[in-house]
């Protein structure tokens, strides 16, 4: 009979890769069982490795924010760094409105580091910013404990 943990992992990858209740039932008939619980040990580690290799193709197929700045001059900023700003900067901005949140970046971006916009910087400048609005985003959460 397969662990909690692995039943709890196929039922997590089964919902990230949003599969309907019917696929996921034909899936675990081709194992000749009705219920990830009755799957064996093995069966589970299997259905785990099949389900995972699906994410992973499906997020491989999957067009991220930047990912077409791949190909700009090296000295530019990454794909990766940009989102990560993006991304930190979400969660300490108190701001909501997508609108809102581009304006905010790009005015904090101007005032302290005179950049313009996010898509204008360069990988060293972004190597620096991170950090300092990873710093911001703890002080946000430590004064807010």
């Amino acid at each position: 009979m397969s662990t909690h943990s692995q039943i709890k992992q196929i039922h997590t990858l089964i919902n990230v890769l949003g599969l309907d209740d019917e696929l996921y039932r034909d899936m675990l008939a081709s194992f000749g069982v009705c219920s990830s619980k009755d799957l064996t040990v093995t069966e589970a580690q299997i259905f785990i490795e099949i389900l995972n290799d699906k994410v992973k193709s499906t997020k491989i197929n999957c067009h991220k924010k930047y990912d077409d700045f791949y190909s700009r001059d090296e000295v530019m900023a990454t794909p990766p760094q940009l989102r990560k700003i993006e991304a930190i900067w979400k969660d300490i901005s108190n701001h909501k409105e997508p609108k809102e949140l581009k304006k905010s970046l790009r005015i904090f971006l101007h005032n302290h580091f005179k950049v313009e916009d996010v898509r204008f910087m360069t990988k060293t400048k972004a190597s620096k910013i991170i950090p300092i609005l990873e710093k911001i985003k703890i002080n946000k959460y430590l004064k807010a404990v």
